[in-house]
């Protein structure tokens, strides 16, 4: 048996026992079944904050510390779930963050509320108070900046049957883009604008509603 042969199949053994090391150390770490690896020395009980977290895909957001421990640093994951994150975040989906402050990177964000400035594909904040650029980009209060190809503000855009969520949209915004439409208040730049409370509903280029 050759050097080389030798060498793959050592790797390949040791790759397979790495994975089946990590696989059985996984535990419960919360209600929604999130998980938490041993291994990478796991903060078990609930921190007062960290600067830093990997969440991973399979587990839908577990990672090196509880999704409920304030992140006051960076965040990155395949897949981020956390109660607070401040600072910069990338993740290839946010799914249903509490709370982001800061910078953030995904192909999907959905949060409760947004400050600071995020950029995605799809999806947008329950409240957003800061600036969010994506090509559908979805708000349901907004006191921010929306910049998208599709943009737009009304109840239950971003969670829906969320009973805190006022009927009317709350706030005063923003919107840039192809097409607009909102229930709130706010200026409106696109091709084509739509705002339910302006004097004129659907206006070409420029609408508003104070």
């Amino acid at each position: 048996m050759g050097v080389k042969k030798r060498k793959r199949i050592f790797a390949l053994v040791l790759t397979l026992g790495v994975g089946i090391y990590l696989a059985g150390s996984f535990e419960p770490v919360g209600e929604c079944c999130f998980f938490a690896t041993r291994p990478l020395n796991v903060v078990e009980k609930d921190s007062g904050f960290t600067p830093f977290q990997i969440s991973t895909l399979p587990q839908l957001g577990g990672g090196l510390f509880k999704p409920n421990t304030p992140v006051y640093g960076m965040s990155v994951g395949g897949m981020v779930h956390q109660k607070e994150i401040n600072g910069l975040s990338i993740a290839g989906i946010h799914a249903f963050t509490k709370r982001k402050n800061g910078l953030s990177f995904s192909f999907m964000d959905v949060c409760e509320e947004s400050r600071g400035a995020s950029f995605f594909a799809a999806g947008g904040a329950e409240r957003n108070y800061g600036f969010a650029a994506g090509l559908v980009n979805l708000a349901e209060h907004n006191n921010g900046v929306q910049l998208g190809l599709i943009n737009q503000v009304m109840p239950d855009a971003v969670i829906e049957n969320n009973y805190s969520t006022p009927e009317k949209p709350e706030g005063f915004g923003v919107q840039a883009g192809v097409v607009n439409y909102s229930e709130g208040k706010g200026l409106q730049f696109g091709l084509w604008n739509t705002n339910t409370n302006a004097w004129i509903k659907h206006f070409p280029f420029f609408n508003f509603a104070f």
